[in-house]
């Protein structure tokens, strides 16, 4: 029971790290209609950005929260300014952003090459830290991402809801043009939600980094989990991306525990598929909805 007891929690635990992961592609996707496979290729690169800043020079990984998140808010802006001036399409996206992530691929082999990078014990003492309730480990940076993607679903909720920048985002999922001739700046507002939706990749990154090793494939792992988890969730639906992440967390780890690991995929894609047949928008989402 112990067991099972300490799967569920890690589970839960990691649905935080996959929220943080895939909030900013909901976002895009729901959003802009933009598919954005740079925004894994975004993940991949904080992560070793927190890898060399901690191991060149010395900082605690927290604060590598303090140069990734603005560095590639500024990335993810500058990215979508390129799609609005061309006007990509969804579809155009797709390939346009594949390219982008095999790039960042090829440039991390360059950089780091394809050697596993782990940051120094020493200077993350968080990878084996675990706060204990009673038998069951809570470990660190799996913790601190879960506080922290409820935090920003939550907020990120409120402010699509209760504000003027949501309501002109919400008029953007709907139609662009119409939006734009009611006096929303469609592209200052689809910038700033692009900038969003980098910055919590570049979170998900410097935890990825806290807690496991880093190698330039290692981006392609997240693609189905980050994919499933937005599809699950709704497009757009920040609430909903952070149900789906717990929900894909706790089948991936009880399938673990019950059938062994190579049973979690598909459990987590039966899972998918199912709501698909009885709810094809996702478990909170609809069509436009943020």
């Amino acid at each position: 029971m112990s067991l099972m007891t300490q799967a569920i929690v890690s589970g839960i635990l990691a649905g935080g790290l996959y929220a943080l992961m895939s909030l900013g592609m909901s976002l895009s996707w729901g959003v802009l209609k933009i598919i954005n496979l740079a925004h894994f290729g975004f993940i991949l690169f904080s992560g070793y950005a927190t890898y060399q800043l901690s191991m060149s020079l010395g900082w605690d990984p927290f604060l590598a929260i303090a140069v990734c998140v603005p560095l590639f808010a500024a990335a993810g802006m500058a990215l979508q300014w390129i799609f609005d001036r061309v006007r990509i399409s969804e579809f155009e996206s797709l390939l346009f952003t594949f390219g982008v992530f095999i790039i960042f691929e090829s440039l991390a082999s360059t950089i780091w090459t394809a050697d596993f990078r782990r940051i120094d014990s020493v200077l993350n003492p968080y990878a084996s830290m675990s706060i204990w309730i009673g038998p069951v480990a809570l470990p660190v940076p799996q913790l601190s991402a879960f506080l922290i993607a409820i935090a920003i679903a939550i907020a990120v909720h409120f402010l699509l809801e209760r504000t003027h920048f949501g309501r002109a985002v919400r008029a953007l999922a709907q139609d662009r043009d119409i939006a734009g001739a009611f006096g929303v700046d469609s592209g200052r507002v689809s910038m700033q939600l692009a900038g969003l939706a980098a910055g919590f990749a570049a979170l998900a990154g410097v935890f990825i980094a806290m807690s496991r090793a880093l190698f330039p494939g290692l981006a392609l792992e997240w693609f189905g989990i980050v994919f499933s988890v937005v599809i699950l969730g709704g497009l757009g639906s920040t609430l909903g991306t952070l149900f789906a992440a717990i929900i894909i967390g706790l089948v991936g780890a009880i399938a673990t525990v019950i059938a062994g690991p190579p049973m979690a995929p598909l459990a987590v894609f039966l899972v998918l598929i199912a709501t698909l047949l009885f709810r094809p928008e996702g478990i909170m989402g609809s069509k436009g909805s943020v």
